[in-house]
């Protein structure tokens, strides 16, 4: 009921809900079945409303070997016209043990991306399974689950956020890798299993979206062959060959991690080319629908540029907002708290630290008291370095000095304190809790002797940034241009420049001629029609008066009948 809804919302030009996506993680083991239900409505979605329709792999593990009888990727999955996601390790670089492998002889039941499924931060839901098996981790309303559903949707925010500057996109004139008459790309002629299907690359149910073909293309796959999690014993993963298996994209492919772990930044890119292409003026409107994901998959690179942006500041910051939690679970008598941990990057050059911590700790509709602080950890070590603080109203000052040491690492910031809420029981006797929201603002000056960089890794546990600031008090102009952002860019104008015109059609003369009359005709069409009775009529006289010519004796014969 799900995707029928989701079908009867999303027909183009009634789309009230912008129905671009759908992420799916949910399924059972088994076969592309083209009668199915689910494979019917999938094929709709993409084809009739070009609704890119994404599903988990499953989490069956297996080998590669499963087969006949034994398949463990999810059947939905392995309807061509989905995007099936495998689950990667955290850190993307493995595929996870229980990530469902295809058919190692069948390629449709190959995953076609890989993303992060393990231990992936989610909301919990209250009063469910899995929120009573997560309760240890401690965290009131977050939980870390893995799974091929917890990959999937690191795919569908990437689909919505490509979609979005590239809204043309719809199916590609590409048709989903498989193997017909019997051959696969693992064991060669005759080895293929399972159901084969006639035609399969000319068939309209075996293309895929462009989104699709977009992913695939710009996905990482160096370094990821045969490198598996432990814990699948039934996987030696060593059987994919030096040169690896290679899709009808041109680009590495196997039955574990599909083409590999996705890449924003690339496939962003590339489909911002595509459309770049396609709407040349820029007004919304597709001008020249002639372009295909190949053509911009030629000049797209051009796009991915780094800058070097020189400021005229001494000093940077960072600033974030949370919610202090105290979780009371009556029945248990447990308590929680919720990990209010965050890291600020600490550049060279830093000599000081300013912080700033504003937290609502009363609220009178709950009868809300607490009191809870800051804690600054600058060279994450364990160590409390904010000191006392001062305090004005709701909001505590922190000053700190910073060393030498301390440079070109992460500065680790947590909450902590005690609160009570006298009234939350009257709304929920066994979840009351209280919660106080803050928020924390950072400012760091930096002493410019030389041109300071501010570049640095990203945590691959967590998303932090520098942004600059106004500067300090001791800033004079010679210090002009002296601090440096270098930052990853999308350069548009570089693929502009690198557009070329490109034919519709490679019809001959007379079809070019035809096409542009029914150009003009749509265009104007009054004035068109006008001009060919100015044409016809004269023709018409002329056509008589031959005639006329040619039988001069020919007489009409007529008989005037009075029917009273």
């Amino acid at each position: 009921q799900g995707l029928e809804w989701t079908y009867a919302n999303s027909v183009p030009d009634q789309n009230q809900y912008h129905i671009r996506v759908v992420s799916n993680s949910w399924g059972t083991d088994g076969d592309y079945d083209p009668n199915g239900v689910i494979a019917q409505m999938t094929d709709m979605l993409t084809y009739d409303n070009g609704v890119a329709v994404i599903f988990a792999a499953s989490n069956s593990g297996g080998n590669g070997g499963e087969c006949s009888g034994g398949l463990k990727t999810n059947v939905y999955a392995n309807t061509p016209s989905a995007i099936s996601v495998a689950a990667l390790t955290h850190d993307g670089t493995a595929v996870t043990s229980f990530s469902s492998r295809g058919c190692m002889n069948q390629q449709h039941t190959w995953p076609d991306v890989g993303a992060p499924g393990r231990d992936i931060w989610a909301t919990a839901p209250r009063g469910t399974a899995i929120d009573a098996s997560t309760k240890l981790q401690g965290d009131l309303y977050y939980m870390a689950i893995s799974g091929t559903s917890m990959a999937t949707p690191h795919v569908g925010g990437m689909a919505g956020l490509i979609i979005d500057i590239a809204p043309s996109l719809g199916v590609a004139d590409y048709h989903r890798d498989d193997h017909d008459f019997g051959d696969s790309l693992v064991g060669g002629e005759g080895t293929a299993a399972y159901v084969q299907f006639e035609n399969w690359d000319e068939e309209n149910f075996t293309r895929v979206h462009e989104l699709e073909l977009i992913i695939e293309l710009t996905a990482e796959y160096e370094g990821m062959a045969n490198s598996c999690e432990d814990g699948n014993d039934d996987d030696a993963c060593s059987d994919i060959p030096e040169q690896c298996y290679l899709s009808d994209t041109g680009q590495c492919h196997d039955w574990r991690i599909g083409h590999g772990l996705t890449n924003v930044d690339a496939a962003v890119a590339l489909a911002r080319t595509l459309e770049l292409m396609r709407d040349q003026d820029g007004n919304g409107i597709v001008d020249h629908p002639e372009y295909t994901v190949w053509d911009a998959w030629e000049i797209y690179e051009a796009m991915l540029d780094e800058k070097t942006i020189e400021l005229n500041t001494d000093r940077v910051k960072h600033s974030w907002k949370g919610d202090w939690n105290h979780f009371n679970n009556g029945d248990s008598g447990s308590l929680y708290y919720t990990d209010d941990t965050h890291y600020v990057w600490i550049p060279n050059g830093t000599e000081r630290l300013e912080a700033m911590f504003t937290a609502t700790e009363f609220e009178l509709d709950s009868l809300q008291v607490g009191s809870i602080q800051l804690e600054i950890d600058l060279g994450d070590d364990g160590s409390n370095d904010q000191g006392q603080g001062n305090r004005i109203a709701n909001t505590w000052y922190y000053d700190l000095d910073v060393e030498t040491s301390q440079w070109g690492q992460w500065a680790s910031f947590d909450v902590s304190g005690q609160a009570m809420t006298f009234l939350g029981f009257v709304d929920d006797q066994e979840f009351f809790e209280s919660r106080i929201p803050y928020k924390v603002d950072v400012v760091l000056t930096l002493g410019l002797d030389s041109v300071t960089d501010i570049a640095f890794e990203q945590r691959p546990d967590f998303y932090s940034d520098l942004d600059p600031a106004s500067p300090s008090d001791d800033y004079d102009s010679s210090m002009d241009g002296m601090l440096v952002f270098t930052r990853s860019v999308y350069d548009q104008q570089a693929v502009v420049s690198l557009i070329t015109p490109k034919s519709m059609t490679d019809s001959s003369d007379s079809e070019g001629f035809f096409a542009s009359l029914g150009d003009l005709f749509a265009k104007h069409g009054l004035l068109m029609a006008l001009l060919s009775l100015f044409i016809l009529l004269p023709a018409i006289g002329v056509g008589y008066v031959i005639r006329s010519w040619e039988h001069p004796d020919e007489a009409i014969e007529a008989e005037l009948i009075d029917e009273d």
